[in-house]
């Protein structure tokens, strides 16, 4: 793997007339995992004698607001990712989530929708969303969203919805109902992001989604944990392979569960942010898929980036609302 992490470090300290010393006051500051950075480490950096970790460059490159860039230089990779080589089990179980929605096309005129606002989500995702039965729509009426719509030909093909909130919203543990799944009265500032549904048609989609998360994440500083649930056992190994612990189950009803649902009960996993930026299996794949559209797609690379996903996403929203509040 190859990346600008000195390039951008030295550019930066120049830029901003900074000594090691100065950068490493910088860096250290109220940051244990920093903690024990000094100048002969940033020097031998610097002179490429050594290297630090894919998660230490991220952490550092995060709090100089140069993620993105940094983020955007890594190339040199060629691996089969876990994710990659889910897709096979994935769309045998989404294909059929999928063709709820509507028929599949084959049309090449893809368009994007994107919105923050629950009324716009689209007749045939509110009425997917209502046929699943699902105890977490309440949540989408007190914190933050983002929704994408992938279409073909105005065929809905692929949407997501991205919910923003505080890391206490959750009882662990088990749980016998939604209602004591969900903390209420939390009155902290929004520093999660929770993936209340990603259902794709294709594997193309799929990926088009991923880089939605993939870039709002490293976009969002604020973004310090990662919520999603898990059904099938299959995808909870996957998650629990990639780094994600389970912190919570919950009864399901009967009327929800399908013959793809092995587990006993639904499962909130949870990962640190930079944790699932600096697992190579994400990373990678996110990134081959980004390489692969700039090359061969642009135009629908662009799509992701056009709508302004990021910029809207946490502006002045610096506190999250206290659920079961108006």
């Amino acid at each position: 793997m190859q990346d600008n992490f000195i390039t951008l470090i030295k550019k930066h300290r120049n830029d901003n007339e900074l000594s090691q010393n100065d950068l490493v006051d910088i860096l250290t500051l109220n940051d244990d995992f920093l903690s024990k950075l000094d100048v002969v480490t940033l020097s031998r950096w610097e002179n490429e004698k050594t290297s630090p970790s894919l998660e230490k460059k991220v952490r550092i490159m995060r709090k100089l607001k140069l993620l993105v860039p940094y983020i955007y230089s890594i190339n040199d990779f060629n691996i089969k990712t876990k994710i990659e080589k889910s897709m096979n089990i994935r769309f045998g179980i989404e294909l059929n989530k999928y063709k709820e929605i509507n028929s599949l096309n084959n049309s090449k005129k893809i368009s994007f929708d994107f919105s923050n606002k629950k009324h716009n989500l689209g007749k045939n995702i509110t009425d997917f969303l209502e046929k699943q039965d699902i105890g977490y729509l309440s949540l989408i009426d007190k914190w933050p969203i983002n929704v994408g719509t992938w279409y073909l030909d105005n065929q809905v093909q692929a949407f997501f919805i991205h919910l923003y909130t505080n890391n206490e919203i959750f009882t662990y543990g088990h749980c016998d109902s939604w209602s004591q799944l969900y903390k209420k009265n939390i009155d902290g500032e929004i520093n999660s992001i929770l993936l209340l549904e990603q259902i794709s048609s294709t594997r193309d989609f799929y990926r088009l989604c991923s880089l939605c998360l993939f870039d709002t994440l490293i976009k969002n500083d604020e973004l310090k944990y990662v919520f999603t649930y898990v059904r099938t056992d299959y995808f909870l190994k996957l998650a629990l392979s990639l780094g994600f612990e389970a912190v919570a189950t919950i009864t399901e009803p009967d009327s929800v569960l399908n013959e793809h649902m092995d587990l006993k009960f639904l499962c909130v996993i949870k990962i640190d942010a930079i944790k699932l930026l600096t697992n190579k299996d994400f990373l990678f794949f996110c990134l081959k898929c980004y390489y692969d559209l700039e090359k061969n797609n642009p135009l629908l690379l662009n799509k992701i980036y056009e709508t302004s996903i990021h910029a809207q996403t946490l502006k002045n929203t610096k506190k999250a609302p206290a659920l079961g509040t108006e």
